[in-house]
């Protein structure tokens, strides 16, 4: 008995280490495979696959190796296809294919007569901006707020109140503007940024052929609000304010020289009948308080002639007494009633800009109405 035990012994242990070596063995398995797609056999890179122990990703030929178990899972994901969850069974070697997913992320604008078509078929350059990006600090023009938002697109507010800005394309100007799929022409100030759902910018010739000579260089398509998107009835409100000191720098005056010209100057009609007084170039004669003729010199009943009158600076930082603060404010209320088988939306927005010089302001009311 006592010869035996040792051996009892040595045969126990040795069965103790292979009961506890299968394990180690398995957790130290390394697969390879490859991962192509199911309906055009091409390899898939960047395919992510992950099991407990770690996670990697596919690469340009669609081929991996990853550390496993027996009888693990493998997760294979990718955007685009559908997610695939495969059992290890002891291959060496795992060829996997993927099934596109049917659900893609495609983007939609709107083109030419209202037509919907995906941006990744479209063969020429289109640009969309959501409404709602240009009214949270808007300008009063929906055109302007434009600006900087479409790549090669530039537009100048014109010098003229209410004349339609110059908007360039390229270096070409755009005159097209088309709503809901009808081409108007317009200053674009009768059109309410509140009420635009988008802009999408047609960019060359070909972009908009579909509407002729006049969208040469491109078009600019504003497609409206159509109502809320949810059942019930909602209201929206927007109001936009500003105040406006005017100059960042204000320019320097003078006050020691008048109106006229090498120091000459005497009012006569104010069209050149006098001295020098159709010019106000500001270098007529030094304030002095020499009698001159003025425009509201008093006038000699006898002679008809206007009388010299004090020839002395009317004040002193006239043009900054002059102006005012300009205040401009926006407002919008909408209310939108959606249901089964209807879709309203009314919407009134209301603009009043007060300009820094007194006497101008802009007063602009938009009302608009949608049902189907």
């Amino acid at each position: 008995m006592q010869l035996q035990l040792p051996k009892l012994s040595r045969q126990i242990f040795i069965w103790f280490c292979l009961i506890f070596s299968v394990p180690c063995l398995a957790q130290n398995l390394m697969v390879k495979g490859k991962v192509v797609d199911d309906s055009t056999s091409a390899s898939l890179q960047g395919v992510t696959i992950t099991n407990k122990k770690q996670t990697v990703t596919t690469d340009q030929s669609g081929q991996f190796s990853i550390q496993i178990s027996n009888g693990d899972n493998l997760q294979l994901s990718t955007v685009g296809y559908q997610l695939k969850t495969i059992k290890v069974t002891g291959e060496d070697f795992l060829n996997i294919k993927l099934l596109p997913s049917a659900i893609q992320l495609n983007e939609v604008v709107v083109t030419a007569l209202g037509i919907k078509k995906d941006v990744k078929k479209l063969g020429y350059a289109v640009q969309e901006v959501k409404g709602e990006d240009l009214v949270k600090a808007r300008d009063q023009n929906p055109i302007t707020g434009l600006a900087g938002k479409i790549a090669g697109l530039s537009v100048g507010p014109s010098a003229e109140l209410l004349r339609k800005p110059t908007v360039l394309l390229r270096g070409n100007e755009i005159t097209l503007y088309v709503v809901d799929g009808i081409p108007i022409t317009s200053d674009t100030w009768n059109l309410s940024p509140d009420d635009i759902e988008t802009y999408t910018v047609l960019k060359g010739p070909s972009a908009a052929a579909l509407y002729g000579s006049r969208a040469q260089y491109g078009a600019i398509l504003i497609t409206t609000k159509k109502g809320s998107k949810k059942k019930g009835f909602t209201v929206e409100l927007n109001s936009t304010n500003s105040i406006d000191k005017g100059f960042l720098a204000f320019p320097r005056v003078q006050d020691e020289y008048g109106p006229g010209e090498n120091t000459l100057y005497r009012f006569g009609d104010g069209k050149g009948g006098g001295l020098n007084d159709n010019d106000y170039d500001v270098w007529g004669p030094r304030f002095e308080g020499q009698l001159i003729a003025q425009y509201d010199s008093p006038v000699d009943p006898v002679t008809g002639e206007r009388q010299g009158t004090p020839w002395v600076a009317r004040g002193k930082n006239n043009l900054k007494r002059f102006l005012r603060p300009g205040f401009q404010t926006t407002n919008n209320i909408a209310l939108n009633a959606t249901g089964d088988n209807y879709n309203l939306r009314f919407s009134l927005s209301h603009s009043l800009q007060n300009s820094i010089i007194p006497n101008t302001k802009l007063n602009i009311t938009n009302f608009n109405i949608y049902g189907s």
